[in-house]
């Protein structure tokens, strides 16, 4: 071949050579990155808001440079689902890590598709196989709760799932999380509930055979009698008896709040009394009057940990024997929760008897059809139980969906906040405003519409940022130094907002205000708390606080702001409060109440009232919500925050 023939070929071989490589490097850079998603989880329910929907709470870590993108879609694959892609909110943890919520119908199970998204290409997708909105509850109390039965029953319909503490399964015995190796009701209750209202079902177990309502009392509540085991319990010097928290701790691990959002089950069911009743040592049985103390304590502590009105569903159940099959008093005490309000009916477990029962009838336990027929007697009381729920909206104790109002999503510090916009006609410079707390992905929620749509209509808006579990922690004031820039320097909002707090959001907004009242034109409250030591609880706010238990309390006198309420009043700050006179919850004594003798101490009792809800605990009860006295209040004080102006 010539030579410039030979030079002209080999040019072109080099050129296809390039031109390939090119080609399959940019086929291989097209190829999206992996998404990790660590909730929800494979076979996770969630429990639905209302009969329709739910919220799944989505939790993953950005690929490399995927937080800078911010673009974040989501979609449902399977029954009754539109396989439309839906842009979502992503919350920023920290540089690696995202949260937020997507909407879904209520059923399953559904793949869960996510994908990051850079302009029109996909740059990173994950997806969860198996995930189901409905009903989730939690099984407690002793060994009929638990894994004794004489037959391990398996879940026939494939829509129930337990959960192990890490991971959820489909909901075969032995149950995760309870004693024994045996069989429960578990599955065939969770399948009766599956076939009845059509979704997965959840099942959180946490019994434990052989115990006492004294062992799960939380720790340091004192009894002068032992129960028969006492393992969970110590004898003091005094002679007296305590229970060690254990199994207290045990049910609070099982059902406490994780990632996936608070009110995370719609109820408990306990079935528990045998090992209070008619004991061997007579010195040991329980009588009725404490078993009702100390099972409602229980059910009020448990209330009050997790921060919200638990259903507590309970049993009638005392049997031991053909010989022993009852004990009149347990279950008088059982039936007085029922009558009280403080539980919920459940079915009457002593009458099942005979072959019902293991060993042909002679022994504590179920036997197989036992099994079977307990769960057929529960489903007969939670079953229309639940079909109120469902009829209700909103339920007085279980969750709504997040509010949905005209005005926008944004990002402010690296964290997600809303902003609820007035119609434009209504829109002024300087504009009046709520500062809202808190704000997480389920909240402002559809309970507090109306309250809302009020503040709208009338010209005011309103606004939050998601802090995370704050509870009130000076760390979170930065987050809402910039959301008040934000508003203030460049949307020409008002510089002093009328705050609203909600529950723990009275931490969030109480603590912001301490440290800023020149900020502030007022502050409505919603059984709110002002005391970190009634609600969270010192060991769960300390973490927040980046501090321990014990170095908080030292510093109780500077950072919890029921103490430091004082300068507000001082301020001349004027405050409104709405709060049940049964709040099991957020204590009324301790909180709203205390926050009213702290102004009449500085001699600013006119600036604040207290409007209390006779018979109300912590709930949804629509007077919470609908409150003309508090919205009105709200509105005129937000108006006054614009005449009074910035402070000088």
């Amino acid at each position: 071949m010539p030579y410039p023939l030979k030079r002209i070929a080999q040019t072109w071989l080099c050129f296809f050579v390039l031109l390939g490589e090119r080609l399959i490097n940019a086929g291989h850079a097209a190829e999206p990155q992996s998404l990790s998603l660590d909730l929800p989880l494979d076979y996770q329910v969630v429990q639905r808001a209302t009969r329709a929907e739910g919220i799944i709470t989505i939790l993953g870590t950005w690929p490399e440079g995927g937080a800078a993108t911010n673009i974040l879609e989501a979609r449902l694959v399977g029954h009754g689902t539109s396989d439309a892609w839906l842009p979502l909110p992503g919350v920023t943890i920290d540089r690696s890590h995202f949260r937020t919520g997507l909407r879904a119908p209520a059923g399953g199970w559904y793949r869960l598709e996510v994908r990051l998204k850079h302009q029109d290409t996909v740059t990173a997708v994950g997806a969860v196989e198996h995930v189901g909105v409905g009903e989730v509850f939690v099984i407690a109390g002793q060994s009929n709760s638990a894994n004794h039965g004489e037959e391990r029953q398996i879940a026939k319909t494939g829509l129930v799932a337990n959960f192990t503490g890490t991971e959820w399964k489909l909901a075969h015995d032995p149950q995760p999380g309870a004693s024994g190796d045996g069989g429960s009701f578990v599955p065939p209750l969770g399948d009766l509930r599956a076939v009845r209202f059509n979704v997965p079902v959840g099942m959180i177990a946490a019994g434990v055979g052989a115990t006492s309502v004294r062992e799960w009392l939380p720790r340091g509540t004192r009894f002068p009698n032992p129960p028969t085991l006492v393992g969970n319990v110590t004898r003091l010097d005094s002679g007296e008896w305590e229970s060690n928290g254990m199994l207290f701790e045990h049910l609070m691990a099982r059902i406490k709040p994780r990632e996936s959002g608070p009110r995370n089950f719609r109820a408990v069911v306990w079935h528990q009394g045998e090992s209070d009743a008619n004991q061997t040592d007579t010195t040991r049985t329980l009588s009725g009057e404490r078993y009702r103390q100390f099972l409602a304590q229980l059910i009020r502590a448990a209330r009050r940990e997790i921060g919200w009105e638990i259903p507590w569903f309970v049993a009638q159940a005392s049997y031991h024997t053909p010989d022993d099959p009852s004990s009149a008093e347990i279950r008088t005490a059982q039936q007085s929760l029922w009558n009280s309000g403080v539980a919920i009916e459940g079915p009457d477990s002593d009458a099942l008897v005979g072959d019902l029962r293991e060993g042909g009838g002679k022994g504590v336990h179920f036997s197989g059809r036992g099994l079977r027929e307990h769960a057929v007697r529960w489903e007969a009381k939670i079953g229309p139980w639940l079909e109120q729920q469902l009829t209700v909206a909103p339920s007085p104790s279980g969750p709504t969906p997040r509010l949905v109002l005209p005005g926008e999503n944004f990002t402010v510090a690296g964290r997600t906040a809303f902003l609820f916009l007035p119609p434009e006609a209504k829109r002024v410079t300087p504009q009046p405003w709520i500062f809202y707390a808190p704000t997480l992905p389920g909240y402002p929620d559809g309970a507090e519409r109306w309250m809302h749509e009020q503040f709208l209509a009338s010209g005011i808006a309103v606004a939050g940022v998601d802090v995370g579990e704050a509870y009130g922690s000076p760390a979170s004031h930065p987050v809402f130094d910039a959301l008040y820039r934000e508003l203030i320097e460049r949307r020409g909002f008002s510089s002093r907002p009328c705050l609203l707090g909600r529950s723990r959001g009275g931490l969030w907004v109480s603590s912001w205000a301490i440290a800023h009242p020149e900020r502030v034109a007022g502050m409505i409250g919603i059984y709110p708390v002002f005391d970190f030591r009634t609600y969270p609880g010192l060991t769960n706010a300390a973490p927040a606080y980046h501090l321990t238990p014990a170095e908080l309390t030292e510093r109780n006198d500077q950072l919890n702001p029921i103490v430091q309420v004082g300068r507000l009043a001082r301020a001349g700050i004027p405050v409104a409060l709405l709060q049940g006179d049964q709040d099991g919850v957020v204590p009324l004594r301790e909180n709203s109440g205390e926050f009213v003798r702290r102004y009449q101490a500085e001699q600013a009792g006119a600036l604040v009232r207290l409007i209390v809800l006779s018979g109300q605990g912590h709930s949804f009860y629509e007077g919470f919500f609908h409150s003309q006295e508090l919205v009105d209040f709200a509105i005129a004080r937000a108006q006054a925050g614009v005449e009074i102006g910035p402070s000088k």
